[in-house]
């Protein structure tokens, strides 16, 4: 027996169905094999009935997690003796005309359970890596050997099996740019090759390479390999552009056209179903349909930065008419990678994404095709949910196809790359309350308290409070009343929360097309306020409903004061006339050379840029025209606000730095605006003069026609540092050099803006000025580094670092310095490689770690050799606070527990501990010395898997996970190595 289904069947009884009803054959990764209903390949899993019964399934269980084996349950069914039963494993969860599971299958392998109404298990199968259209079944129906072999869905399997897979095509030339003709070799053993220059999936009918293929124009160049008794290749595609220039990215997009453009199954086309007029609703390109294809996309330099195999589906609402149709891009395990560990946009410090959008620009398309971007980058500093923007060139097959923008796709994945929440544990709504994720239960609960109670009270406020993102909720409608998009708010909304206690619901800008301008000549001078807050319906797009929330919000004062002050802020910053018309003119000249040829590819003559200009400079006051009729507000205000050396002030949601002063802005009188003096590290505040005479720190203003006002600031001459030095590498060991580098500690219980501070040592030319917008937040650490590659390489899980600085520490001690803005010392020691210091950060692998962020950093004693090659970015491996130090209990004995979960998949948590030394331990650098501690997990042979700890440990309690997601199913033991101690467990893993 199979050694995972032994294992399984360990937890899980078999039934005794299990002689009638099996799984009989299974495709994980369907192309061309079947279709379903929908109109696409999904994977499928075929039953057979081997007995002369009917057998009724009716309640029966499909699962492809074994933790869960009643992840799907049959409706009504039978299976005639004898017969097959086609499921597909689609996710679409139905059972009408056809049955779909609520499950896809992965095309790298997992388990497979068939279970009675009971929960009896009735068979189960453990499912290998299949290539595309290559089912994995019983040698003959209902046998107990199973082979990768030619599909026969529904009807008898053959046993016609394959003896390996045909060697894989070589070519000579890289994918890219070339200035001309280019000659490409294949090569793949003794296997055929095939080729196609289309677009199409090449197979044993089409053109067999025997020279060198000559490559003149642009081409995608599409490759396969065939050998007797074998599995064909894996396609490989190359995209080869020939005399191609462009200032962009560039998007190669190839699908086998008749994935496209077969007037039946292709989703760009109208097909049989579309009607008139447009959008042509019904057509296929209105379909919920995806299509296999491959993507790559080579960087401004025209350096390849991923090739993938991916689906892909068109995207969009009315825009699917226009001839340049959005796609959406997914990677899933059907097709390859489930994801693309790549930077996709320089601006946003991520590198992983599950999908993209390659959008047309929606309802912008025809006119400058930047329209939506440039309004989400006005804003893309502030805490809202945005889209970034990446313009590229595209070619679909080979064939220019104008101008893509690169979008974040909005689903569960976007918020969880966004904000580090668990992707399945959120609400998401849009529209009137429609559900994308979760439920409307928490959100109901909020229109149903606004709609019954007073909103004006104090308790009305925390209710909201404690349940909506209140400042970020404000600058979202805030922003939408300024942008005049009209296809809003019945439209185009969306909305989530993490689904805990504490989840807050937050807003997402999108489709903003519709503003600045894109119809109208003259919509700065429109009343969106009025809009936005009508309690009746006044536009297509207004209607109640869509209202009613932003109504309520503004019947409690504070928040009504909030939205009003945010309008404010952002016409006196983010939406100042004179910085979007830069903006627009940046974006604009960003694809100047490009959108010339995209308009004539696509027969487009519009471009009103100019109706955008006009709508930046004469917005601001329109709008503040409409906050003041609509919220009775008082005229105009102008302000100055000024400020010695030494700190900052917050002006309702504006942080105004020493750089900004005097500052001015436009507020509306009888609105009290929100000041907050902030003194630096090392300063205190002293008190406002001017509008406001006071020494309370945090004031509300009443502006008048024009107002003053000043905070003062001075050296604090007994303030505690609150940003510290706490590790120092100055002298890496040869076997592990991640350059020279120092940590810094944000000992505060606030989070402090580190912009524009100066890491500096004994020489005053070495000076590394820290990136504007680094923040240090409370008990955050930053790691400042000489060379950035030397550390990732060594501290590839450390991400919270800046560099590089340009110099390196002196080996035989040195002094450093961290100063503040505006050149004062925050912290500063001077270093040895000489007692009381550690002699083993010396280049001998270890580095500085200091005892305890608040004892003196400039006294040798207090600091310690780091465990291993230090712990940059977090609490030091030698840190034992004093209050831990009484507190704690460390253990007398070796332990090594059982892991939990197990079973488990793919992730396990193994807890050990180490006990006190003896008094008598040798003192090894100022330390006790433990021993050398190995954690290592073996399989039942006896060969070492993983190596989970390799080093020292001093006496505590320890835990560490180990992911075997490379792994098989299967027992596996691991072992605790500790001086003379030795314990050894099982642990199984079943996928």
């Amino acid at each position: 027996m199979n050694k995972r289904l032994f294992l399984f069947c360990l937890i899980f009884p078999l039934s005794i169905y299990g002689q009638n009803v099996v799984i009989n054959e299974v495709m994980s990764s369907n192309k061309l094999t079947i279709l379903d209903s929908y109109g696409t390949a999904s994977d499928w899993i075929e039953l057979y009935n081997s007995s002369g019964n009917v057998i009724d399934l009716s309640g029966w269980y499909v699962s492809d997690d074994s933790t869960r084996i009643k992840k799907w349950r049959f409706g009504p069914t039978q299976i005639q003796p004898g017969g097959y039963l086609l499921i597909f494993a689609s996710d679409k969860d139905t059972q009408h005309t056809e049955i779909h599971t609520n499950f896809k299958i992965s095309a790298t392998g997992e388990n497979i359970v068939l279970s009675d109404s009971n929960g009896i298990i009735v068979d189960f199968i453990s499912l290998p890596e299949l290539t595309t259209d290559i089912s994995f079944g019983r040698i003959t129906d209902g046998n107990s050997v199973w082979i990768k072999q030619y599909p026969s869905p529904g009807t008898e399997n053959t046993g016609s099996q394959f003896s390996g897979v045909a060697d894989p095509v070589e070519l000579s030339l890289s994918a890219g740019f070339y200035p001309s003709e280019i000659s490409v070799t294949l090569s793949a053993g003794d296997s055929k090759i095939y080729y196609t220059t289309d677009g199409s999936d090449p197979d044993s009918t089409d053109t067999e390479y025997t020279d060198p293929i000559n490559i003149s124009e642009t081409t995608v160049l599409k490759t396969i390999s065939y050998k007797k008794d074998c599995i064909p290749s894996k396609i490989k595609v190359n995209t080869y552009f020939i005399n191609e220039t462009t200032d962009l990215p560039v998007i190669s997009l190839t699908s086998d056209p008749y994935n496209l453009f077969d007037y039946n199954y292709g989703i760009y086309t109208d097909g049989p179903g579309w009607t008139a007029p447009d959008p042509h609703v019904g057509a296929n390109y209105w379909m919920d349909w995806e299509r296999p294809a491959h993507v790559e996309f080579f960087d401004d330099n025209n350096t390849l930065g991923f090739s993938e195999d991916c689906g892909i589906a068109i995207y969009g609402a009315w825009s699917r008419a226009h001839p340049q149709k959005s796609f959406s891009v997914k990677f899933k395990s059907d097709y390859g990678v489930n994801k693309i560990d790549y930077q996709l946009f320089p601006d946003l410090d991520l590198s992983t994404f599950k999908s993209f959008v390659l959008r047309n620009s929606g309802n912008d398309f025809y006119y400058v095709h930047f329209r939506d971007a440039m309004m989400q980058t006005l804003i893309q500093d502030l805490d809202i949910d945005y889209l970034e923007y990446r313009p590229t060139a595209s070619f679909v097959n080979g064939e220019y196809w104008g101008i893509y923008n690169i979008r974040e796709k909005i689903n569960e994945h976007y918020i969880a790359n966004r904000h580090g929440v668990d992707p399945d544990n959120i609400d998401m709504l849009e529209a009137n309350k429609e559900v994308v994720h979760g439920d409307t239960v928490h959100y109901q609960q909020i229109l149903d308290y606004i709609s019954t109670n007073d909103m004006t009270t104090e308790e009305a406020y925390n209710f909201l409070d404690s349940r909506i993102d209140l400042k970020e909720c404000i600058l979202y409608f805030a922003a939408q009343s300024y942008y005049n998009n009209r296809d809003w708010p019945a439209n185009n909304i969306k909305f989530w929360r993490e689904k805990t206690e504490t989840g807050k619901w937050r807003w997402i800008l999108y489709d903003l097309d519709f503003g600045f301008n894109l119809y109208e000549f003259n919509g700065q001078a429109l009343d969106d306020i009025a809009y936005i807050f009508s309690t009746t319906q006044t536009g297509t797009t207004n209607p109640q409903w869509a209202t009613l929330l932003q109504r309520k919000l503004i019947e409690n004062p504070k928040i009504r004061n909030m939205f009003i002050n945010q309008v404010a802020d952002l016409l006196n910053t983010n939406f100042k006339g004179s910085r979007v018309v830069e903006i627009i003119d940046e974006m604009k000249s960003h694809i100047a050379n490009e959108i010339s040829r995209h308009r004539t590819r696509w027969s487009i003559s519009g471009e009103n840029t100019d109706r955008m200009i006009k709508f930046a400079n004469e917005r601001p006051d329109y709008l503040r025209g409409f906050v003041r009729n609509y919220f009775n507000c008082g005229s105009n205000g102008n302000i100055i606000v000024n400020a010695t050396k030494g700190g900052q002030i917050q002006l309702n949601t504006l942080k105004l730095n020493t750089d900004d002063f005097p500052w001015t802005g436009t507020y509306f009188q009888g609105n009290a605006i929100h000041l907050k003096a902030v003194p630096a590290p090392g300063y205190k505040f002293d008190g406002w003069t001017g509008a406001v005479n006071s020494t309370d720190s945090e004031i509300p203003l009443n502006v008048t026609a024009n107002s003053s006002i000043t905070a003062s600031f001075s050296v604090d001459s007994n303030n505690t540092k609150g940003v510290v030095i706490t590790e120092i590498n100055y002298n890496s060991a040869d076997e592990f050099n991640s350059g020279d580098w120092v940590e810094i500690y944000n000992r505060t219980t606030e989070s402090i803006d580190i912009s524009g501070w100066i890491y500096s040592d004994s020489d005053d030319e070495h000076r590394f000025e820290i990136p504007q917008g680094t923040i240090l937040p409370s008990q955050g650490f930053l790691v400042i580094v000489e060379d950035s590659s030397l550390f990732s390489t060594q501290f590839p899980d450390v991400t919270n670092f800046i560099g590089e600085t340009g110099f390196s520490l002196s080996g035989s001690g040195e002094y450093m310095k961290l100063m503040d803005s505006v050149g004062v010392i925050v912290d500063s020691l001077t270093y040895d490689d000489q007692e009381p210091w550690p002699l083993a950060a010396d280049g001998l692998g270890s580095s500085l770690e200091l005892k305890d962020p608040l004892i003196d950093n400039s006294i040798g004693s207090n600091w310690l050799a780091s465990v291993s090659h230090g712990t940059p970015g977090k609490v030091n491996s030698s840190y034992v606070s004093v209050d831990e130090q009484e507190l704690s209990i460390l253990p007398s004995d070796f332990t090594l527990s059982q892991n939990y979960p197990n079973p488990f998949n793919p992730v396990t948590t193994i807890k050990y501990a180490i006990p006190t030394p003896p008094a008598s331990s040798p003192l090894v650098k100022g330390r006790i010395e433990v021993g050398f501690v190995t954690l290592k997990v073996y399989n039942l042979l006896g060969q070492e898997i993983a190596t989970l700890v390799n080093e020292v440990k001093p006496a505590g309690n320890y835990e560490v996970k180990f992911d075997a997601g490379n792994l098989a199913s299967g027992v596996y033991l691991y072992r605790l190595q500790a001086g003379e101690f030795s314990a050894v467990k099982k642990l199984i893993l079943m996928k």
